[in-house]
């Protein structure tokens, strides 16, 4: 997994798309659909190389980092507000259907659903206050990710009944539907990603860039694939089993995505300037703009359209025309952002 900056943008771009199109066939895709080989397809795709991938490169850049643990922790309680702001923004449709009476359902599993935002800043404050011993050891960063994705797994059977330890429970290991990245599996791969820096400090990688391993790597990745794609599938397609996963599955996904990386790298070489590339670098540079935007707009079309859709091409239709629209909203609030600052330096 060699990569400068710009192929983390370009992988956390590639995720992007394929975060907004699994989005769209969760909740726009009937049933029929959903269930279908290829439904099962596309929630893979939006599965190892989307959640998995930010969390591990979340964990790299909190390594690299020089900030402070006070910086860590404001920068946390800051991801998990943005975390909660967006829960009502996405769900303001079915909060206003609600309170109109038009839909009958429970609103609290929605407004503190466990999401990616909530995860990464409750992770980042445990990692805030680890920081020094997962710098110094090496062994027991490892031993961290074992410990995590194992706990994952055991805490599942302690359910509280209390309504108020559910909603807490939900947010360390998932013992509710609205549970979907709980620290526990999901704090392994920032943890992953931390160990990946610790060996590329102490190791010259340069080596796995040279011809005969890419080769190599590539007959790996398409062997390592054809042996495991159907098991991959039936974990990310089972969306209690993705969230929830085992540790068995937590290692497949590393090592798959150690694997994918360092291609991706190599293709960056050969298009890396290509108008393409450079607009899916400029997606993962704004990563948590577009991620805001594009669930507002999902979010809240799906109150109305929820699971009511069967062709393929309506589904690739609003993946285009959303895809599109938050690129634009995520360009102009960015242009908007640099005049105000470019004033305040005047």
């Amino acid at each position: 997994m060699v990569f400068r900056f710009q192929i983390a943008d370009l992988l956390k771009g590639i995720a992007v798309l394929f975060m907004i199109q699994v989005h769209i066939v969760e909740l726009f895709g009937d049933t029929a659909f959903y269930t279908s080989y290829f439904g099962k397809i596309f929630l893979f795709i939006g599965g190892p190389p989307v959640a998995p991938l930010f969390a591990l490169l979340f964990g790299y850049f909190i390594a690299r980092s020089h900030k402070t643990f006070i910086q860590l922790l404001i920068r946390g309680l800051k991801i998990i507000g943005l975390g909660m702001l967006l829960n009502i923004a996405l769900n303001f449709n079915l909060i206003l259907s609600v309170y109109k009476g038009l839909i009958e359902v429970d609103l609290w599993p929605y407004i503190f659903g466990i999401d990616i935002l909530q995860f990464a800043g409750f992770s980042l404050i445990i990692i805030a206050f680890l920081k020094n011993l997962l710098q110094k050891s090496l062994v027991f960063t490892v031993f961290c990710i074992f410990i995590v994705a194992i706990l994952g797994q055991l805490l599942l059977d302690f359910i509280p009944e209390n309504i108020v330890l559910k909603f807490i429970s939900a947010l360390f290991y998932g013992s509710t539907p609205w549970s979907y990245f709980p620290v526990f599996p999901w704090l392994s791969y920032p943890f992953a990603g931390i160990a990946f820096y610790s060996i590329q400090k102490r190791y010259d990688l340069s080596v796995l860039s040279k011809p005969k391993f890419i080769l190599l790597i590539t007959l790996l990745f398409l062997g390592f694939m054809a042996l495991t794609i159907n098991y991959a599938i039936s974990i990310s397609s089972n969306l209690p089993l993705y969230y929830h996963h085992s540790l068995i599955f937590m290692f497949w996904v590393i090592l798959f995505l150690a694997l994918y990386s360092l291609l991706i790298n190599e293709v960056n070489k050969l298009i890396g300037d290509s108008f393409l590339f450079k607009y899916l670098k400029w997606l993962g540079e704004n990563v948590t703009l577009i991620y805001v935007i594009q669930w507002i707009i999902i979010g809240n079309l799906a109150t109305n359209i929820y699971k009511t859709i069967s062709n393929p091409l309506t589904l690739l239709y609003y993946f285009m025309g959303i895809l599109i629209f938050s690129s634009g909203v995520g360009y102009f609030i960015l242009k908007i952002k640099s005049k105000i600052l470019d004033k305040k330096i005047i």
